[in-house]
């Protein structure tokens, strides 16, 4: 119990770092690996519960409001998407929608790298296909935070902007998904203690990654932005290969 705590740990720190610094990455770097010491569904519980205290965190540290006519059509438009998410789950191979988002991930990255579009404003309508592209992965992987991530990439908004709008994404989703977990009986009393013995780790990784996010310039972070959405995208591709073969 002792060494697979320490290794929650270790692994937490290094993905709230990440999170920290680009205001994404967490469970998609945590998430694989603790999954190999801990049940999968331990994994996704006590990673939805500590992700919640470390947004706050990294929001309060940001100390730039989130323009919360952004997020709240955002978070709205997901709730449509999660049904449809949760359909296509019992109808599509989870390798197939993995490689399916894989794929566009891989495919955006190399179109901003290649062709650098020139951010502009996006219109509302927008919010609402990101949003509800959201719930439908939300409902289908749990993975909501792709099509957003996109979304404000291609805006004209200064790295406090995208930083503050995408945590506040993750804070309004994540709390609907515990209210989800705690309806359904899944956040146990053990889950709530190995969330408590990891979270100084959290803390921890949160407030280093925001001392490197400050040291970023606006070209910096977009690098490390776009960068480790492509990570991602090669991530999944991977991983659905490795399901198919």
């Amino acid at each position: 119990m002792l060494s697979s705590t320490l290794i929650v740990a270790l692994v937490v720190f290094i993905g709230a770092f990440t999170q920290g610094l680009a205001g994404f990455g967490f469970a998609f770097f945590s998430l694989p690996i603790i999954s190999l010491v801990l049940d999968f569904q331990t994994s996704v519980v006590i990673l939805v519960l500590m992700a919640q205290v470390m947004n706050l965190l990294i929001l309060k540290q940001h100390g730039s409001l989130p323009q919360w006519g952004d997020v709240l059509p955002l978070t709205v438009a997901t709730l449509p998407g999660i049904p449809v998410g949760v359909a296509m789950l019992q109808y599509l191979p989870v390798y197939v929608l993995q490689g399916t988002l894989g794929i566009i991930l891989v495919l955006y990255c190399l179109y901003m790298w290649f062709v650098c579009p020139v951010p502009r404003v996006l219109g509302k309508a927008w919010i609402v296909v990101a949003g509800f592209i959201a719930g439908c992965l939300g409902g289908a992987l749990n993975s909501q935070g792709p099509p957003v991530l996109m979304y404000v990439a291609l805006q004209p908004w200064d790295k406090d902007r995208v930083k503050a709008t995408t945590i506040s994404f993750f804070i309004a989703s994540g709390v609907l998904v515990i209210a989800a977990q705690a309806w359904r009986g899944l956040i146990t009393a053990d889950a709530l203690e190995l969330s408590a013995l990891c979270l100084p780790g959290v803390l921890l990784g949160a407030t280093c990654g925001r001392i490197a996010y400050r040291r970023l310039g606006e070209g910096g972070f977009r690098t490390v932005f776009i960068g480790l959405l492509f990570a991602l995208g090669l991530f999944m591709l991977v991983k659905s290969a490795g399901d198919v073969i």
